[in-house]
């Protein structure tokens, strides 16, 4: 592994990472002293790194074995470049600048820190991991469901439901596979590509690609794997829309989603006098190795997209209309559910009155997002009440909450232009055999990381394990 150079920053004295070799097979020189291991040291996604500060330590030593238990040997990280540290309370945060590096040179690391001072340095802790895909997924029996957090629609990591493929855009768009998880990640591909949301089939063999930096990519960029072998598929231009969309009709990638095998996109557009807002889903179709649009789908409101989900199984699409922002109030946002029926054709089945929220100013980072099962007969969706500012219909109150709250409910009417942080709720709706959705459970939990089950009959939330059985579901 190339040799990684950090900068880590206390108050006013500079803390170099510098240190002793060793390797897998030997340990770094110890110099005696009384300086204990750094406590609460994790490694996080994208080899982010926090700890405790260490009484009476003037300088931390942090080391990576790059292949774990493998044959190459463990080193130090460097004296500091390409990490950027800042404290808070006395915890040490920081993450690497992989502009230089390879994802592959830490994506099966292992870490271990020590605190150091002028007489030495102390103890090492124990070994970290990188674990990659505890930090963007939920593992239920079911199998691996992405885990949201507060980012938005945003995402630079995607993982199969098995765990055993991952891809990551970084300076590039790599590709790594497993044979299992007790086995290290392989490179599998890297392709030349900027982009900022990444969405791979449940199965592993389709990825789409967008959110280019670069102007003049296409919306949507689709690989394909083939006998361990990726390769770019299709990409959807702008204007390739469905021939029965109201002109003028374009394709602005804000949002994309899959069907687990891979065959079904969905991706959000423009048409008609929609100005800069979209208003439409464009959906794909995959026969074979040959792609086609297949319809659009426009809800009768603008800010379309901001949350979506498609079932495994192609079938069901969950997607907002409108959105409520921080810096002002939309026309109450409803979630529209539509269906395929056997011959193709989509249409309405339900619109659902859901909280969405879509913060736009710069400071702001929640946003809704909605999860569907893969039989499409359990939608999840994040939502935030705000008393005051909405019809009845969407009001949530204590009686409302599932498992009570873990924050002081919020009443009270919210102001124009806010919202309320004790308000953050997960509703789940159900589809019964004839077609009809209602609210089954309000979760109201702190923390913003979640997670449905792929079979439906389970949340995870807030650090809290939900589950449901003969339709009823059971408080942790």
């Amino acid at each position: 592994m190339s040799a990684l150079r950090t900068a880590l920053a206390l108050s006013c004295a500079a803390l170099a990472l510098a240190g002793c070799g060793g390797g897998s097979d030997s340990s770094p020189v110890e110099t005696p002293t009384q300086l204990a291991a750094p406590e609460n040291f994790t490694v996080g996604s994208f080899a982010f790194f926090s700890w405790k500060a260490t009484p009476e330590a003037t300088r931390y030593e942090l080391f990576t074995d790059p292949d774990g238990p493998g044959p190459q040997p463990e080193a130090r990280m460097g004296d500091a470049e390409g990490f950027t540290y800042s404290s808070f309370n006395q915890q040490f945060n920081g993450s690497l600048t992989t502009g230089r590096y390879r994802y592959a040179d830490f994506i099966n690391a292992t870490y271990r820190l020590r605190a150091c001072n002028t007489t030495g340095c102390g103890a090492f802790t124990a070994a970290q991991v990188f674990d990659i895909a505890k930090s963007i997924s939920y593992e239920f029996p079911t199998g691996r469901s992405p885990l949201k957090t507060s980012v938005g629609n945003t995402s630079l990591e995607s993982l199969s439901r098995d765990g055993l493929t991952l891809a990551v855009a970084l300076d590039n768009l790599y590709i790594f596979a497993r044979s299992s998880t007790a086995h290290p990640w392989q490179q599998q591909a890297m392709f030349s590509s900027r982009a900022t949301r990444l969405v791979l089939s449940a199965d592993g063999n389709t990825l789409a690609v967008s959110g280019f930096f670069n102007a003049d990519a296409p919306p949507v960029q689709v690989y394909q794997r083939s006998n361990a072998a990726w390769s770019l598929q299709t990409t959807v231009d702008a204007t390739q829309t469905p021939p029965a969309c109201t002109q003028p009709c374009k394709v602005i990638a804000d949002n994309t989603a899959l069907s687990a095998d891979g065959n079904v996109l969905a991706v959000t557009g423009r048409s008609g006098s929609a100005g800069s807002d979209t208003n439409t889903v464009f959906t794909y179709l995959r026969t074979g190795t040959a792609w086609a649009p297949q319809s659009y789908l426009a809800p009768a409101a603008t800010s379309v997209g901001s949350a979506m989900a498609l079932s495994g199984d192609g079938r069901t699409l969950a997607v907002n209309g409108g959105a409520f922002t921080r810096t002002q109030f939309t026309t109450p946002p409803y979630l529209y559910v539509y269906v395929q029926s056997p011959e193709g054709a989509w249409s309405e089945q339900a619109r659902l009155p859901a909280g969405i929220m879509n913060f736009l100013d710069i400071a702001a980072s929640r946003f809704s997002t909605v999860k569907l099962s893969s039989d499409g007969n359990t939608l999840a969706v994040e939502a935030n009440h705000l008393p005051g500012n909405q019809p009845a219909e969407f009001n949530i109150g204590t009686g409302d909450l599932t498992c009570g709250s873990t924050e002081p409910w919020n009443t009270a009417p919210v102001p124009a232009g806010s919202y309320s942080n004790a308000a953050w709720h997960i509703a789940v709706f159900a589809r019964d055999g004839s077609a009809n959705w209602r609210r089954q459970a309000v979760m109201a939990r702190s923390g913003v990381q979640w997670a449905l089950a792929n079979d439906g009959n389970a949340l995870f939330y807030g650090g809290s394990l939900f589950t449901r059985s003969s339709g009823t579901w059971a408080c942790p």
